[in-house]
């Protein structure tokens, strides 16, 4: 396991048509109008290049804003890498992990498309990330769709190479689509040592199941009490679309799109792991005062 914080690792690409503003929105280096895809209809491999060329874009301009704004640090697992802040292992406090669905979205970045047609605040991991430092946080980014492991893979060796061993008092999971899966089974394999480490976790339109996982008993009671699920719906957000068959609360993530479910739940995200940090009231040494009772109390008072 190695570092490296020099942004100038992978220089960002110097001929692509489109840059970011300031306002992280793709626009055009000469016309300034906003990112539209070249889709050529019969042309598949020029469009297949477009496409490649796109992601490998965003993915440099990403990695480049979090070792230059943020300052984290790269850390490389085999043939793979993650993000982290500088001393997150280490440091008591909180930790925030972030798992990203299945697909070719790599490390800092939900989705492609948000981040191409909406801008970086909508398809990045970045507004995660700059809310968790604010609230001095620490983070961490997995990288699942890079290498050649799968995503359970993957987030299990992060786990034991990393996690399992750091300091932090409360581990925060935040699992987008095939993330939750990934993390469900991590929970599966090595139950005792994810349920002494982490603190809650939140499944964002997650694939996993609670019922066709081998979770057993313990593991499906303690994703009851330690995670919340926000289902793509109508609903406005926070209001509940739960089921008996979910196996923990569900509630409306605000939006009927998969891939702005991150962005649009964050606010609800962190309160939820704000509420699970927070000590709990003692139980008040005074019932409720019933009318019969009142009279029973009196009564006896008398005699």
């Amino acid at each position: 396991m190695s570092e490296c914080s020099e942004a100038s690792r992978n220089p960002i690409q110097s001929d692509f048509p489109y840059w970011f503003s300031e306002d992280g929105v793709l626009r055009h280096r000469e016309t300034r109008e906003p990112y539209r895809f070249p889709f050529r209809l019969h042309d598949a491999r020029d469009t297949e290049r477009a496409h490649r060329s796109l992601c490998l874009y965003i993915t440099q301009h990403v990695h480049h804003l979090l070792e230059s704004q943020f300052q984290l640090v790269k850390v490389f697992l085999e043939d793979s890498f993650v993000f982290m802040s500088a001393g997150a292992l280490e440091n008591p406090g909180s930790l925030l992990v972030l798992i990203q669905d299945l697909g070719t979205v790599r490390s800092g970045v939900w989705s492609w498309k948000l981040s191409a047609h909406d801008g970086l605040e909508r398809g990045s991991q970045i507004p995660y990330v700059r809310w968790a430092l604010l609230e001095s946080c620490a983070v961490l980014l997995m990288n699942p769709n890079e290498g050649l492991q799968t995503h359970e893979q993957h987030v299990r060796m992060v786990w034991e190479r990393m996690l399992s061993r750091s300091s932090p008092e409360h581990v925060f999971i935040v699992a987008h689509g095939y993330g939750g899966l990934a993390f469900v089974d991590l929970l599966c394999r090595q139950i005792d040592d994810v349920q002494r480490k982490v603190k809650a976790v939140a499944f964002l339109d997650s694939s996993h199941s609670f019922w066709h996982q081998p979770l057993g008993s313990a593991g499906r009671d303690w994703l009851k009490s330690h995670s919340r699920s926000w289902i793509p719906s109508r609903k406005p957000l926070n209001r509940s679309v739960g089921s008996l068959k979910a196996g923990c609360t569900q509630i409306s993530a605000g939006t009927q799109c998969h891939d702005s479910t991150p962005v649009v739940c964050m606010e609800s995200v962190f309160r939820f792991f704000s509420k699970m940090i927070k000590p709990k009231a003692p139980p008040t040494p005074f019932g409720i005062m019933t009318r019969s009772r009142s009279r029973a109390i009196e009564q006896n008072n008398n005699v």
